[in-house]
């Protein structure tokens, strides 16, 4: 006996569905959109959590009420840590990475090291702010002091990345924690320790990188 199927199904708002950088997508790099990447059609919503982008789409339709399909209303939603359900995954997250310079690498005392990253946010909403902390091995992750503003790259497009780049010169040796944040134009900032979710969706912690200086 064959199990059940359950259909791929997913909602958004009227306002997102409608917009125009919702694409319903045939093509990718100017070639035919691949089996695996969707193909015939693939929903692209730019913001949001890749889960919206459903793949293989085969049709769509406007409801007057909440959709509950199992992906939307018991699959891919925010569940605390009571189990509590708090919603569906939807928009990005703000959030930072540090690229430069690598885990466990070794920088020099007294020489400018280039720290380097990127930072984005979900719904077209461009990263503000981006600062960088270099904690020594006794400081703790979550103080507010010694937070540097980085130089911020303008993004690509609404939707892209922004680089961002910070200068430290380190003056004592010893381990380092490397960490950066990111504000956005909403004022969200991204948190020292991401709120607790069953299946980790959303996680935006403060980035760390753990170098050490020689």
């Amino acid at each position: 006996m064959r199990g059940h199927r359950t259909a791929f199904e997913r909602s958004l708002p009227l306002a997102v569905a409608l917009h125009p950088d919702t694409l319903l997508a045939t093509r990718m790099n100017g070639e035919p959109l691949a089996p695996e990447h969707g193909a015939p059609v693939r929903l692209v919503v730019p913001g949001r959590y890749a889960v919206a982008d459903v793949k293989w789409l085969i049709g769509a339709r406007a409801v007057t009420q909440p959709f509950t399909g199992v992906f939307q209303a018991e699959e891919y939603r925010y569940v605390d840590s009571r189990g509590t359900p708090d919603g569906p995954v939807t928009t990005v997250r703000v959030k930072s990475l540090i690229t430069e310079p690598e885990p466990d690498e070794a920088v020099r005392r007294g020489h400018e090291t280039l720290v380097r990253g990127r930072a984005w946010s979900g719904d077209g909403v461009p990263v503000r702010r981006v600062e960088v902390r270099a904690a020594y091995e006794e400081d703790d992750r979550d103080g507010e002091r010694g937070w540097h503003e980085a130089v911020l790259d303008p993004p690509a497009g609404p939707y892209g990345w922004s680089g961002w780049s910070y200068r430290w010169t380190p003056q004592r040796p010893g381990p380092y924690r490397l960490l950066s944040r990111a504000t956005d134009a909403r004022g969200d900032r991204q948190p020292s320790q991401a709120p607790w979710n069953a299946h980790g969706y959303g996680c935006n912690p403060v980035a760390c990188v753990e170098v050490v200086v020689v």
